[in-house]
């Protein structure tokens, strides 16, 4: 579920993330450049693949943030890598 925090302000576009932060029941505070915040919970997504490589909180919490996506495993080489995209942050909140 998404909790807006910051309502978004209709008109302006969500794009680049500027700070995280991880909370231990598995929801991100995310916030964009435009001053909008929300609070992604992933605690289902990280029951199910791809993202239960990341069920362990304190693994969680371990990620970098590009300008339009949050990364974990990003010095580890894998086939897939895991990422989480503002495409696919406002692809759940519209459901």
């Amino acid at each position: 579920m998404i909790y807006p925090i910051a309502g978004y302000k209709g008109g302006n576009k969500i794009s680049r993330i500027i700070n995280v932060t991880a909370n231990d029941d598995y929801t991100l505070l995310i916030e964009f450049e435009h001053g909008n915040q929300i609070r992604f919970n992933m605690e289902e997504m990280v029951r199910k693949l791809p993202y239960n490589a990341i069920s362990d909180l304190e693994i969680f919490k371990k990620f970098r943030v590009e300008d339009t996506a949050i990364c974990w495993d990003a010095d580890k080489p894998t086939l897939i890598p895991l990422r989480l995209t503002v495409d696919n942050i406002l692809f759940t909140i519209r459901g």
